[in-house]
């Protein structure tokens, strides 16, 4: 019988670098890009975004992207740090759908997979689409990732 390489989730949990406390209704943020010298295929991004003082609009959404690099360049011309950036090309990894709640916390998995390789470096970056600020307490926000790692079975 033949091997089989399979697709199994890393122990480590890891936390992205990235600023989200305050982020304005149509703006969005990257994270600090990861480098992937190692070649992992893909990742689980859990994210974690909590609405502020004002409710965002029911049914409106958070956006996560995931960045991809070659150290040269990069989807919409991410740099290599978390920063503000304008989203146009990169691809949408998943959304989450809001309910008009003051300081909610709002949940999302999303995997990489789909969407292909890592490349040599990559990211997420959030967008705000929820017509209000989310919370201004940097402690209300998450994004983590966990690779996968291939196994020959």
């Amino acid at each position: 019988m033949p091997n089989e390489i399979r697709q199994a989730l890393n122990d480590a949990v890891a936390v992205f670098t990235i600023t989200l406390a305050s982020l304005a209704s149509a703006a969005a943020r990257q994270a600090t890009l990861l480098s992937n010298t190692t070649e992992r295929p893909a990742a689980l991004i859990f994210v974690k975004l909590t609405s502020g003082g004002s409710a965002p609009t029911a049914g409106q959404l958070y956006e996560v992207y995931l960045i991809r690099g070659d150290g040269a360049i990069a989807d919409d011309n991410a740099g290599a740090s978390d920063a503000a950036i304008t989203i146009e090309n990169a691809p949408l990894l998943g959304t989450i759908v809001v309910t008009a709640t003051t300081a909610k916390a709002f949940y999302g998995v999303f995997d990489t997979a789909p969407l292909g390789a890592l490349g040599l470096s990559w990211g997420i970056a959030i967008k705000n689409n929820t017509s209000n600020a989310i919370s201004s307490t940097a402690g209300d926000h998450r994004v983590s990732y966990q690779y996968y790692e291939p196994e020959i079975q």
